[in-house]
């Protein structure tokens, strides 16, 4: 490990934003149908919340406003923390932040020497096969994953071409989206020693 050395920060693969469209379209959808609904007066209810099947949704103390209220924030956040992520190696521990996620490795407990960059596109055995907490759009993943090979995995996936596999002993595989894969396994190795 190496002791008192500045953190060392590596790119995160880019990515397009305009993926924010599999969030900003459904919610404007949303956000349109609740306000055309806002034209006409919410029937008169004695509950402070009161939840429904149509347009608005819910209201609280009678007032259907709540739901683009709620519709704009969650928009906001979902939109806001796509683009928190970095990955950080610092005094022998690869911290991962992941929208929602952060995840802590000790560098002593990763199977280095069967690290692999993969294309997930074809390779599937490396691939996610289901979600068990994360942050989902088509091409991006970020969380906590079962891996079609068996195990657990959390990912940073901004890229599928290139991603970069490190198995680790008693916890879950990473898959990370980084511009140089080799340099920062190249790293870890070095931080090793």
């Amino acid at each position: 490990m190496s002791g008192g050395s500045d953190p060392r920060c590596f790119d995160v693969s880019e990515d397009s934003a305009l993926r924010l469209l599999w969030i900003l379209l459904p919610m404007l959808s949303f956000i349109g149908v609740t306000a055309w609904h806002l034209r006409e007066p919410a029937p008169f209810s004695t509950l402070i919340f009161d939840i429904t099947a149509s347009p608005p949704y819910f209201t609280m103390g009678g007032s259907p406003g709540w739901s683009l209220l709620v519709a704009i924030t969650v928009t906001g956040v979902l939109c806001w923390k796509y683009f928190q992520r970095r990955v950080q190696l610092d005094n022998g521990v690869l911290t991962v932040w992941s929208t929602f996620y952060r995840r802590r490795t000790a560098v002593v407990d990763m199977q280095l020497d069967e690290a692999v960059v993969v294309d997930m596109t074809r390779d599937r055995r490396q691939g996610l096969q289901c979600r068990t907490n994360a942050y989902s759009l088509p091409g991006f993943h970020s969380g906590h994953y079962r891996l079609r090979g068996g195990g657990k995995g959390f990912a940073l996936v901004t890229d599928l071409r290139r991603v970069l596999v490190i198995p680790v002993r008693e916890g879950p595989t990473l898959l990370l989206s980084v511009e140089q894969p080799q340099q920062l396994l190249q790293a870890l190795r070095n931080d090793r020693g």
